[in-house]
């Protein structure tokens, strides 16, 4: 007896028909041309109305993320190259600042815009160069500090902006074009290198390297600072200020973790901007004494 109802009841759903009024009105679905597509001899099912649902709230869900005053912008990662990039250098406060034309991307992270330009020879050049014009091709790589994107630059070129003298060109009216003005507009350069520089060279000199030096993290309202150690002799070494960068963003945070003085191996760059020698770290490690050294 059980088998026979659970059997009609199977059949009463496989035979379920709508009402007249949604019969109609799935009816007119039937009916609906979206441009050249053709549909299906059946129809539109409410299976396809759910997918094609379901995507547009993901492209919505999508889009209001990125536009979100919430969403978190990651900066490019530390180490990132600079291969001749095109941008405005501006000053402010005596820091110097790069905004890129475009959109520098490494695939996870966007490049905060303006990036501080760290202190290095190199920039000293610049701002010399920075006093006629404000648009350079910079070459280097991008350091990530507190979520920001600095640059520590290795060469820079002046650049000028086209003119375009002749917008309108004469053409034969038989000509046939092969080529869009649209797509013709994007292959022209917006910007050409100021060939002069090239036929006299700035003079650029190496920076120096520093490796495998200990020393101490010293933070002041001004920035941070390494001393180097004396491993317990007393002496007065000197203290170099380090330039921003996510060695220099651990350090802090190991140091700050820490009710000690942290000792430090580190392998850095050494720059000179303004009379003045700076480091950026490069790789640090972080010495354990074991109780045999002083603190």
């Amino acid at each position: 007896m059980k088998s026979e109802i659970r059997n009609t009841k199977y059949e009463t759903n496989s035979n379920f028909k709508f009402p007249n009024a949604q019969n109609a009105k799935f009816g007119r679905l039937k009916n609906l041309n979206f441009g050249n597509s053709d549909l299906p001899e059946g129809g539109i099912s409410i299976f396809d109305i759910r997918i094609f649902l379901i995507g547009i709230l993901l492209i919505l869900n999508t889009v209001c993320a990125e536009q979100s005053p919430f969403h978190k912008v990651v900066p490019i990662r530390d180490g990132f190259m600079l291969d001749g990039i095109d941008g405005k250098v501006t000053t402010q406060n005596g820091q110097w600042f790069f905004t890129a034309y475009e959109l520098i991307t490494d695939g996870k992270g966007v490049m905060t815009i303006p990036a501080k330009i760290l202190p290095s020879s190199m920039l000293e050049k610049l701002t010399k160069a920075a006093n006629e014009k404000t648009s350079f091709r910079i070459w280097g790589k991008l350091t990530t500090y507190k979520g920001k994107n600095c640059v520590y630059m290795s060469y820079f070129l002046s650049v000028a902006e086209v003119n375009d003298a002749n917008p309108t060109e004469e053409r034969d009216t038989n000509e046939v074009k092969i080529i869009p003005d649209e797509a013709m507009a994007l292959l022209k350069p917006k910007r050409v290198i100021n060939l002069a520089e090239l036929k006299r060279p700035m003079g650029i000199e190496a920076d120096g390297i520093l490796a495998d030096r200990t020393g101490f993290i010293k933070q002041t309202k001004d920035g941070s600072y390494f001393a180097f150690d004396a491993m317990g002799r007393n002496i007065n070494l000197l203290q170099l200020p380090i330039l921003q960068c996510e060695e220099l963003e651990k350090m802090e945070e190991m140091q700050n973790a820490s009710a000690f003085p942290v000792r430090f191996k580190i392998a850095a760059i050494v720059t000179k901007y303004k009379g003045k020698n700076y480091l950026l770290i490069q790789r640090q490690i972080k010495l354990y004494s074991n109780g045999n050294f002083a603190r």
